[in-house]
């Protein structure tokens, strides 16, 4: 389980609003056994869209594949996937991962077909149509992050919506 988000210390976790989410998924694909080699989670600042994300990395030694796997989560397009080369910087361009039908599916869907691709490289078969029981909230919080950003002179401290 991730307890912090890299970088920010102790206690910052708050100040990502979507880090449930991520430590949820992260808890799933521990439970089955693939823990990612790195986790990345971040916005992507005004210029950008200032939307929400999530990287996870597995890296060749962690696949049974002949490269890594890199999953790609944007809070308005949800999960894909790229093929990484022996060299992570070379990667297939990225594929919606189509089973996932849902923004925020439930960490068990992803975690399940992580799964499948990470030790059998082999993208999933069958539909996994459900959404994370608390992705109202994490969507909520979001949106308060953003409100919080837009007025003048305020700092967002990480409170989150009820």
């Amino acid at each position: 389980m991730i307890l912090n988000p890299p970088g920010l210390g102790p206690g910052a976790a708050h100040q990502l609003p979507h880090w449930p989410y991520v430590q949820a998924v992260d808890d799933a694909l521990t439970a089955r056994g693939i823990p990612p080699g790195t986790v990345r989670a971040d916005r992507t600042y005004p210029q950008r869209g200032d939307r929400m994300y999530i990287r996870l990395v597995w890296y060749i030694s962690r696949t049974a594949g002949v490269g890594g796997l890199r999953f790609h989560w944007e809070e308005e397009t949800g999960w894909a996937y790229a093929y990484l080369g022996a060299v992570p910087s070379i990667a297939t361009p990225p594929r919606p991962l189509a089973a996932l039908h849902r923004v925020f599916a439930a960490p068990d869907d992803v975690a399940q077909v992580a799964e499948r691709l990470v030790r059998n490289w082999r993208t999933p078969t069958g539909e996994y149509g459900a959404e994370w029981e608390r992705a109202p909230h994490v969507r909520a919080t979001i949106e308060l992050f953003r409100a919080t950003l837009k007025k003048p002179g305020t700092l967002w401290t990480g409170g989150e919506s009820t």
